[in-house]
């Protein structure tokens, strides 16, 4: 029999989590059939098998290893040898089942909310969490679905690991992803009792089922992030880091050492608006853009004019990138993922906008690929649709600048001699100082803003 090793699907790639088998252990499997989901660094990928034979497992589901260390053999049904299936759970599995079990047990603190709903404000950006995650850019993942125990119940493969492990039946957690998707969260709640997740083996007594006469109270709506209690972080609780957070603290070391600064300028938003509204009118709804996509193809246009501000660093030489590739800050659970919109400068605004929503609802189903995570050379990150005027965000390693969006308000201004009301943004640009100076960010700045504030010159 032939070892099959840990492959390194991503340039950053170290390590990888064996995340579902899709064969069983001594089944016979062919070259080229898929078999197995790797969780990787960056996104969730499939592996085909490298040879035909019969599957040896030794990676268990959930278990972490480096890039080159064996997870199967795969040879002859007749090959001798004893291989060991480890059976425990993960560290991360084992943490989350007895957090969750210590806090259903009796006399345990209550009043967890339900997970956080996603929401989309589509004036302002991209579809992101309720839970105002902090823009920190990082690559991630949100695992794919797969068939497992109760194959008919869309769910991630580590909420269906978790599931396995305390005995639930998916059937009967409600789920709160993308499309009614059970994810790790609404597990966690199961498992904990939390409110509003269905029990297991939960059938409603005779008595208890209404009559047609009988009116039904509509279940009351779920609280706002800021209402959940107090309770539902009890003192002293340890949680592990997800390898999405452990790439974004890593990523945010890195993001430390850069020297950047940070520029701010308003921008008259009201002809965008109006541009905008009309577009909303003549285009599908997948094309329909938000302030977001104006934004992207402005830097997109900019940058083109102005490759020394999306350049990178290699040791004493400054690169400039073959094409202007922008990043697009994207909220999902726990984190952030930055798909890629490539050659954005030579892609119209509806075609950028259907793009966005493509990579962005790709992304929370973890069917992005690695290569649609990587290569940016500058991103744009949006926190308008929170209701925040402004802030400073933390640049990309690799990249030369990111740019930060607040939301558009009604603000009085001097036009033409005479004070009038139009909508305001503020854009805060930040660059790495080894890259770019004052002068040369201030000029991409404020042809940024210029073609926002001439929205029909980001149309041809």
């Amino acid at each position: 029999m032939s070892d099959m090793l840990m492959p390194k699907l991503s340039d950053t790639m170290e390590e990888g989590t064996v995340l579902k088998w899709l064969k069983a252990d001594g089944e016979a499997v062919a070259k080229g059939e898929p078999l197995v989901e790797i969780e990787t660094d960056k996104a969730t990928m499939t592996v085909d098998a490298p040879e035909s034979g019969t599957l040896r497992i030794i990676a268990a589901e959930g278990d972490v290893r480096d890039v080159g260390a064996p997870i199967a053999a795969i040879g002859d049904a007749g090959a001798t040898g004893v291989i060991e299936v480890p059976d425990a759970p993960t560290q991360e599995i084992e943490a989350v089942t007895q957090a969750a079990a210590e806090a259903a047990e009796p006399g345990a603190r209550q009043g967890a909310g339900p997970a956080p709903q996603e929401t989309q404000d589509e004036a302002q950006g991209i579809p992101t969490a309720e839970d105002g995650t902090a823009s920190s850019i990082a690559a991630a993942f949100t695992p794919a679905d797969v068939g497992a125990t109760s194959p008919q119940v869309a769910a991630s493969p580590l909420a269906r690991t978790i599931a396995a492990r305390a005995g639930l039946d998916l059937a009967t957690i409600r789920g709160t992803g993308p499309g009614g998707r059970i994810v790790k969260a609404d597990v966690e709640a199961a498992i904990a009792g939390a409110p509003g997740v269905a029990p297991a083996a939960a059938s409603p007594a005779p008595s208890a089922v209404p009559s047609p006469a009988m009116p039904v109270a509509a279940p009351a709506p779920p609280p706002p992030p800021s209402a959940v209690p107090l309770e539902a972080w009890p003192a002293g609780r340890r949680t592990p880091l997800t390898r999405l957070q452990r790439t974004i603290s890593t990523r945010m070391d890195q993001a430390n050492a850069i020297p950047d600064f940070t520029l701010e300028r308003d921008v008259d938003t009201t002809a965008l608006a109006a541009a905008r509204a009309d577009l909303r009118v003549a285009l599908p709804e997948q094309n329909r853009p938000s302030v977001n996509d104006f934004v992207i193809r402005a830097v997109a246009m900019a940058a083109r004019e102005r490759p020394d501000m999306v350049s990178r660093l290699e040791g004493q030489e400054f690169v400039v990138p073959d094409g202007v590739d922008v990043g697009v800050a994207v909220s999902v659970p726990g984190g952030l993922i930055v798909p890629v919109i490539r050659d954005a400068d030579s892609k119209g605004v509806p075609a950028i906008a259907a793009e966005v929503r493509n990579l962005a609802g790709r992304g929370r189903a973890g069917e992005l690929r690695p290569d649609e995570l990587e290569g940016s050379v500058i991103t744009v990150t949006n926190l308008g649709m929170f209701g925040i005027d402004r802030f400073h965000a933390v640049i990309n390693p690799g990249e030369a600048a990111i740019l930060a969006v607040g939301r558009a308000v009604p603000k009085p201004v001097v036009v033409d001699g005479h004070v009038v009301v139009r909508d305001v943004m503020t854009l805060s640009l930040s660059v790495d100082h080894r890259v770019a100076y004052g002068a040369e960010a201030a000029t991409f700045l404020g042809r940024v803003a210029e073609l926002l504030e001439h929205p029909a010159a980001l149309l041809v």
